[in-house]
């Protein structure tokens, strides 16, 4: 399964390598990849090196800045399985549809993930309600992914769970 990761937002320098806007956590996420995906295209990755929120890639076939400016503004993709995250880190996509239990009941279905700075923020939705919770530490007990369970402590979740009307 392909991912976005980024965006060719322009050529860095003239032997054909690009600048990309990295959209994951940490751009070091990338440093091991093989392959990117742009457009209709497979690029075998010769080099990566990050530097803040944006990557610096060299690809094969991609030999001059003429080269480089043609994928400009196009959306860079990868293979899930090919991207090394931390541990106790997951994609989005993973996360939805997990059904949130505290003290053995269910609080709702992860609906959506909405991601700010200080912390990611659960959406969950039962009966037709809304609750919403951020992604801490102290309030995350446990993700098992196989059980498409997350377990919340149920007294932190009550003090910072928000409850929509």
């Amino acid at each position: 399964m392909k991912i976005e990761v980024g965006k060719v937002l322009k050529a860095q320098g003239i032997k054909g390598e690009i600048k990309v806007a990295c959209y994951l956590d940490e751009t070091s996420m990338l440093n091991d990849l093989k392959q990117l995906y742009i457009g209709s295209n497979a690029y075998s990755v010769e080099h990566i090196r990050s530097d803040g929120r944006f990557c610096y890639v060299k690809l094969a076939g991609v030999s001059d800045r003429n080269s480089a400016e043609a994928l400009s503004n196009w959306t860079v993709y990868a293979d899930k399985e090919s991207i090394s995250i931390p541990q106790g880190r997951y994609f989005v996509e993973d996360l939805i549809g997990c059904n949130v239990v505290a003290d053995g009941r269910s609080v709702g279905v992860v609906a959506d993930m909405l991601q700010y700075g200080a912390a990611d923020v659960f959406v969950c939705e039962l009966h037709g309600k809304r609750v919403s919770f951020p992604f801490l530490k102290d309030v995350v007990l446990s993700v098992d992914l196989t059980r498409k369970t997350i377990v919340v402590d149920s007294k932190r979740f009550s003090e910072v769970a928000v409850y929509d009307d």
